[in-house]
């Protein structure tokens, strides 16, 4: 992962893959987000937590 943001007032988690798309998923409580932040394994926690399991749109 190259980067991830969040938008709080719309529930909208962004993260942007090395040399991938970017992906926004909508809906995610921020406390997902805080804990995104500070695991050791984000691609476990990703994997785990945030894909599939929230409305998701591919920005590129």
């Amino acid at each position: 992962m190259a980067s991830v943001g969040y938008d709080e007032s719309s529930c909208t988690l962004e993260i942007r893959f090395h040399q991938l798309a970017t992906l926004q998923y909508q809906q995610v409580p921020a406390r997902i987000f805080r804990d995104f932040l500070i695991v050791v394994s984000k691609g476990r926690f990703y994997d785990g937590v945030i894909k599939g399991k929230f409305p998701e749109i591919k920005i590129k």
